[in-house]
């Protein structure tokens, strides 16, 4: 909180500046590194309100992560991508370093309730195929998910070496990145989606 800001009040101000001051502290640290006081701080508020509104920082971390997921889920007010655009979550980072703080320090099941990515990706997977194997869609589902949040959170590490420095190969590669998602998603076959081939859905992997 800025020093010439108004500090919240009343319970309505005070839980919004907590929830908010959350979303943001968990896209910066791990939440075991983010204090009630911390929160309080970047808040605006008195510390004591953390436990006088949510009982503790867990529930106010739990409340930041929500924000977090809709705000990604919504997209943005201009309509300029969507949830569920190939490798969507590189527009919020915040909410992909979030994620990747909260998993690496074991804390994803205390704080995190629901990837929009994932549900999206679940519904596009089940229109998309004939029958329905539930299990086989999740799996599918999970193994995209997985590539879908590396792709984004690697990206700046990973991309100069396979890009080149070449706009038309950075472009190429990007493309075949969205081939082998989509083929993930929808359990065709991902090694003839890296070689550039489109295949339908309905396609398996392994078919011809």
């Amino acid at each position: 909180m800025a020093a010439d800001d108004v500090a919240p009040r009343g319970s309505a101000e005070v839980r919004e500046a907590l929830i908010a001051a959350a979303a943001r502290l968990l896209g910066a640290a791990p939440p075991d590194r983010i204090s009630g006081r911390a929160l309080a701080e970047e808040a605006g508020v008195n510390y004591g309100l953390v436990h006088h509104y949510f009982g503790g920082k867990d529930a106010v971390l739990r409340e930041g992560f929500t924000r977090l997921a809709e705000a990604y889920a919504g997209g943005p007010d201009d309509g300029s991508w969507l949830v569920t655009d190939p490798f969507s979550m590189r527009h919020r980072p915040d909410y992909l370093r979030a994620l990747a703080f909260a998993s690496l320090s074991g804390e994803i099941d205390e704080v995190h309730v629901s990837n929009p990515t994932i549900e999206a990706a679940l519904d596009r997977a089940r229109g998309a195929r004939d029958s329905v194997d539930e299990t086989t869609v999740r799996i599918d589902v999970g193994i995209a998910t997985v590539f879908h949040l590396s792709r984004c959170l690697f990206e700046n590490v990973v991309d100069p070496w396979i890009g080149h420095d070449d706009p038309e190969m950075s472009k190429a590669v990007e493309e075949r990145f969205v081939l082998i998602l989509r083929a993930l998603t929808l359990g065709m076959d991902p090694g003839a989606a890296a070689g550039g081939r489109r295949d339908r859905p309905g396609d398996v992997a392994g078919s011809a």
